[in-house]
């Protein structure tokens, strides 16, 4: 931290920078931001640290010296921090870049991590689009983007009810993610399929495929023909479940997050099979992945004195899952075509009748971050700010004032 400073001093002035042992400070909006010396040499856009032509780092970070310092900083409002290093390469940190990667405000960091927001107890059907908006204009492939970034799930009407065109609808977003069994999955009745998914039973709400290590984290669904009695599709937010969990049974939460459960899907010529949590979460601590079904579970090979736990736990969680909160119940038309963050929302149906009428889905599998990928591409958002120009800047700049390194 910086020197502590009494209510009766002044703010330190716009551009003010101050020097520490380690890492240094510079005053932008009003903002004392802080930033370690090797982050920002580690950093560095210098032509020399950089490939000219991808903006792709040339520096290697090992050989960047524990001990790297400044021999001298400057600041200009316009063009940002000048530092020469004691390595003797000259850098210029524009004031947009340094906002944009300011690490040292806990709170600001957070904030610029996306939440998407949970569905109520009482939630409603997905967000409708329609087909020839999704795929014939920006505007519409945006909002379909944002819908499954946001929401976790949207419908797309009026998609051709023809043989591979869910394979063609999501392309047109990014690969399609192979997976065993099937490229284009063919989810119907079927007396000899592999999966449960081909009776006319009740499916229970449940996520495709854990017996992936890292299971497809998009899920595509087109209703080629669904004009049978009953067959009512489910869609439950898995994260809302889970965040009730957390919040009414912490200690079931953490058995999930931390017992690994064996799942397997074969048929008899392919097989997957894999051992992980249900509840899988990212560095800060929240929930990215929820992995539930079961159908597919297999027996757990926990430790002894950890199995009442787990099945306390998973018990409490399905329950939540199949309570009816945080639920969508919709009957799909012909030409719908569901698409599911597939890490986050739990998809099932109602039993149905296959007297009454033709149902036939197909249904592909893609990832998540290629979704997004594409939609920074969209938006314009997916090139990095430099954090300054190509060739660089010599010469003193103005307005600044650079307090005098402090060694607490």
């Amino acid at each position: 931290m910086g020197q502590t400073r009494h209510a009766t001093e002044p703010s330190p002035a716009e551009g003010t920078v101050e020097l520490f042992p380690s890492h240094l400070t510079v005053v932008l909006d009003g903002v004392v931001r802080r930033f370690h010396h090797v982050w920002l040499r580690d950093n560095s856009w210098a032509p020399e640290d950089r490939v000219a032509q991808s903006s792709e780092r040339r520096l290697f970070t090992a050989d960047i010296d524990e001990a790297v310092g400044p021999v001298s900083v400057a600041f200009d409002p316009d063009l940002g921090l000048d530092v020469l290093w004691d390595d003797g390469r000259a850098c210029t940190y524009a004031p947009a870049w340094l906002r944009r990667h300011d690490y040292s405000d806990e709170p600001a960091r957070r904030a610029r991590r996306f939440a998407p927001p949970l569905w109520p107890a009482a939630a409603v059907e997905p967000p409708r689009l329609g087909h020839a908006e999704v795929v014939g204009t920006e505007a519409g492939a945006l909002a379909y983007l944002d819908a499954v970034r946001e929401h976790g799930a949207v419908i797309v009407s009026g998609v051709p009810s023809v043989d591979g065109e869910v394979e063609r609808f999501a392309q047109v977003f990014g690969p399609v993610r192979e997976l065993a069994f099937e490229r284009v999955h063919n989810v119907r009745l079927d007396p000899a399929g592999y999966n449960v998914a081909h009776t006319a039973g009740e499916l229970k709400p449940h996520t495709d495929f854990p017996s992936y290590a890292w299971p497809p984290s998009v899920q595509l669904l087109h209703f080629r023909a669904n004009r049978t009695t009953g067959g009512q599709s489910n869609l439950v937010d898995g994260w809302a479940a889970i965040a009730e969990l957390r919040r009414a049974h912490p200690e079931h939460f953490a058995v999930l997050a931390r017992v690994a459960v064996p799942f397997q899907m074969f048929s008899d010529h392919e097989d997957t099979a894999a051992e992980a949590p249900m509840i899988e979460l990212d560095p800060s601590g929240e929930v990215r992945l929820c992995r539930f079904s079961n159908q597919l579970a297999q027996p757990l090979h926990a430790p002894f004195d950890q199995v009442e736990a787990f099945y306390a736990a998973y018990r409490t969680l399905g329950r939540i899952i199949d309570s009816g909160r945080y639920r969508a119940t919709f009957t799909a038309a012909d030409g719908d075509l569901l698409t599911v963050h597939a890490h986050r929302v739990l998809h099932g149906r109602l039993a149905y009748d296959p007297a009454s009428g033709a149902r036939h889905l197909q249904n592909v599998y893609m990832e998540f971050d290629d979704l997004l990928a594409r939609r920074r591409v969209l938006r314009g958002e997916h090139k990095p700010i430099p954090a300054q120009s190509r060739h660089g800047r010599t010469g003193a700049s103005q307005g600044v004032t650079i307090l005098a390194p402090s060694l607490s």
